[in-house]
């Protein structure tokens, strides 16, 4: 007989334990308690119920105020997969997403044109007098049932929804609980956008674990004043973003002693942080307790964290500090280009077990091409190139497997060039990338506060730790590289300018 583990029952304890205690806080400082998260969501979860078949997606206005959560937690007690849509998606992505998922209701605070199908107002239902039949409904959800389809566009630029059941979600809260070491009274910042990975840990740490989330709106991140000061009124003890966010924070003088009195954990990932930067934080807040994190969307956000010691960071044996160890839900090979499971050279890392999705949401191919199943378990190859110390296990990445690239004979891995600009004290960020075109060409994408920052220099800094071959073909100069909506290097955007800046 199939386990009925699944969101709600979870939930139930959780409220529980915690019915009066804040769960959410609000942009405006309104405070939720456990007890309304779970009433309020009842209404939508009757209204979902009594109008659509079981397991219809449903697409869910990325906003974050309180009926945008009440939404996924409804969504989640009643097992309707949910898809967070951000409001900025051109139609054609829309399209796109509403077309893979067959999503046929949207749920939104504001009307949206950009969405073809039918928009239903939250604040409407939450408050309808309907509740009805929601045991039955809550009783059909099982641990297999799909709780959400996260959207990511990858390398190939084409959006593809990973599905990600109830279990896995499950699995990942007690994970988290344990690896960073959660405590009752910890208070966790919302800073990620919700239609992006990283918040599936601000969201599910927080409020699967009994704990405290306060909103932080994206517009804030580009007024660091203000989410700063947000974060230090709240007291928030738990941060968690790219490290793109943090390296902003840095360079314009933001993060202080005294801004960060609060927080305990400041833990990071979604992209390597270059460990000169690193360092500088260090320096900055000491006393803290800093997690490197990794994981792919495919694998529920994160499968490994290592808690960073002061001698990781001075390290020359590796480029980055470690990935730390795979967490035990998971299982894991590396697989080199033989196809052997080799765990003493570089490799593909490939994760397996029950916390990793069932695919991509109508996309037969792709799920081929990325993933394979036995009854035992589901297998996901991350195209992540990693190696493992064997002595301690941990996990050291090296780069993409769409990064190394063969430039006039020679193997190069872009990560180690990026590495060594780095380096550099005038560097804020770095961006390298490869142009297949004639003898092909390395290109090097350096932002800076230093107009006076050369060519010269920077070659300095790559012949002090690659050989000759390594020097990029092309350097260009700016002040900011590009970011995407979740605050990451904009890669795909930033190559298409370059390459017609080399074209011209």
């Amino acid at each position: 007989m199939e386990k009925k583990n699944n969101f709600n029952l979870h939930f139930q304890k959780i409220v529980k334990k915690n019915k009066y205690k804040i769960a959410i806080t609000d942009l405006k400082n309104k405070e939720y308690t456990y007890d309304y998260l779970n009433k309020k969501s009842d209404y939508i979860s009757s209204f979902l119920f009594s109008n659509y078949k079981k397991d219809s997606v449903i697409l869910i206005q990325a906003k974050k105020n309180i009926d945008t959560f009440l939404s996924i937690i409804a969504c989640l007690k009643s097992g309707y997969p949910y898809i967070m849509l951000d409001d900025n998606l051109p139609k054609s992505r829309v399209d796109q997403i509403i077309q893979s998922s067959s999503s046929k209701i949207y749920l939104t605070s504001n009307l949206n044109k950009n969405v073809s199908i039918k928009n239903f107002l939250i604040q409407k239902i939450k408050k309808s007098n309907l509740i009805d039949n929601l045991n039955i409904c809550y009783g059909k959800v099982k641990d297999k049932n799909i709780a959400y389809i996260m959207y990511t566009s990858g390398s190939t630029g084409e959006p593809k929804g990973a599905m990600i059941d109830h279990k896995s979600l499950l699995i990942f809260s007690k994970e988290t609980k344990i690896n960073f070491k959660i405590k009752k009274n910890d208070i966790f910042t919302q800073v990620n956008p919700l239609y992006f990975d990283n918040s599936v840990f601000d969201i599910y740490a927080s409020l699967l674990n009994g704990n405290k989330l306060v909103l932080v709106e994206k517009l804030n991140i580009s007024e660091p004043k203000k989410l700063i000061e947000r974060v230090f009124k709240h007291k928030c003890t738990v941060w968690f973003s790219t490290p793109s966010l943090l390296i902003y924070l840095i360079n314009i003088g933001q993060i202080s002693k005294k801004k960060f009195k609060f927080l305990k954990k400041i833990i990071f990932g979604g992209e390597a942080f270059p460990k000169d930067k690193l360092q500088t934080l260090f320096k900055i807040l000491k006393k803290k307790e800093y997690y490197n994190v990794y994981g792919p969307t495919e694998g529920t956000c994160i499968c490994s964290s290592h808690l960073i010691k002061k001698k990781d960071l001075y390290d020359d044996s590796s480029l980055y500090v470690t990935l730390g160890k795979i967490w035990k839900s998971f299982g894991y090979k590396i697989i080199n280009k033989s196809n052997k499971n080799s765990k003493r050279s570089h490799g593909e890392l490939v994760l397996t077990g029950k916390s990793i999705a069932h695919g991509y949401i109508g996309k037969k191919n792709l799920t081929k091409k990325q993933f394979y199943f036995t009854k035992k378990y589901r297998a996901y190859k991350t195209g992540d190139i990693v190696y493992e110390n064997t002595r301690n296990k941990e996990i050291f990445f090296v780069g993409r497997k769409d990064s190394q690239i063969k430039h006039m004979g020679y193997r190069i891995e872009l990560n180690e060039i990026e590495v060594a600009i780095n380096k550099a004290p005038e560097v804020k960020e770095v961006f390298v990338f490869y142009v297949k075109k004639s003898l092909g060409s390395i290109v090097a994408i350096i932002s800076t506060n230093n107009y006076k920052l050369s060519r010269e220099r920077i070659n300095y800094y790559i012949l002090k730790h690659l050989p000759k071959y390594f020097l990029p073909n092309y350097i260009f100069f700016c002040k900011d590289l590009i970011k995407n909506a979740n605050n990451k290097i904009d890669k795909h955007k930033l190559k298409k300018i370059y390459e017609k800046k080399i074209a011209s």
